[in-house]
């Protein structure tokens, strides 16, 4: 296991509050995250859908509901950056905007076409992109 090139680059530069929302238990996002260094770039706000319920993980919307709930925010203000076609339906189910990344060691020659089917907006494939698509997303939304 190790941490995704650009992660800490895209964290470094967004100012906007974060989570993990995941359908990885407690005990296996903590260890990953102490694994990789990214732990205090999220704590406390980490959470497993399995801490929901068993029915209640992706592709439902209920722990991303639950994480706009623990910031207070409305799900339309919320962007999700997400590596899972169940991610990324959960996430527009739950009225949120989804950025599709595929640069996870599991992706696939048509992992962007499937992401994009599922819908998101946009897909990247390095974090170092991050920031320029969160602040586009931003001035797009401001315009509409």
């Amino acid at each position: 296991m190790k941490i995704i090139e650009g992660v800490k680059f895209a964290l470094a530069r967004l100012s906007t509050q974060r989570c993990i929302c995941s359908n990885s238990s407690m005990h296996r996002l903590d260890m990953m995250l102490e694994k990789v260094g990214l732990k205090p770039y999220f704590e406390p706000h980490i959470f497993s859908a399995k801490d929901l319920g068993p029915d209640r993980v992706k592709p439902k919307p209920d722990i991303f509901l639950h994480a706009a709930k623990q910031f207070d925010v409305s799900p339309q203000k919320v962007l999700v950056i997400e590596d899972s076609v169940h991610g990324i339906h959960g996430a527009a189910a739950a009225g949120m905007r989804v950025v599709g990344f595929t640069g996870a060691s599991h992706t696939y020659p048509s992992h962007a076409d499937r992401l994009t089917e599922a819908g998101a907006e946009t897909v990247i494939a390095r974090m170092t992109d991050l920031p320029a698509v969160v602040a586009a997303l931003g001035e797009w939304a401001d315009a509409v």
